[in-house]
């Protein structure tokens, strides 16, 4: 039988180690947008905005998930039992409206 010394060993464990290491790729260009700070900047006012509009504490609006869109990034939000949408606008606004409006 084969005798491994230690550095042997320590070497193939480095080795089959460097094949783990993770690579950061540049974002494709898939025609959607919405990226990981526009979705955090956003979750304010459209908290913010559904409060206003269902009456529901901020603190109890859900978000429910993170959408990429051809048209802009899009927050589900849940309140009062119901879902809305939330949409960045062009201008940096948000628009909060109900899933039933699309």
């Amino acid at each position: 039988m084969p005798r491994h010394t230690p550095h042997a060993l320590a070497g193939a464990a480095l080795l089959a180690l460097a094949g783990c290491v993770e690579t950061t790729e540049p974002p494709r260009d898939d025609g959607l947008s919405g990226t990981d700070p526009q979705f955090a900047a956003m979750e304010t006012p459209c908290r913010a905005q559904a409060s206003r509009m269902t009456g529901s504490p901020q603190g109890a609006v859900a978000i429910l998930d993170r959408i990429r869109t051809g048209g802009g990034p899009i927050l589900t939000l849940s309140a009062n039992g119901a879902n809305y949408t939330c949409r960045l606008e062009p201008d940096g606004s948000v628009t909060v409206f109900s899933e039933f409006a699309n």
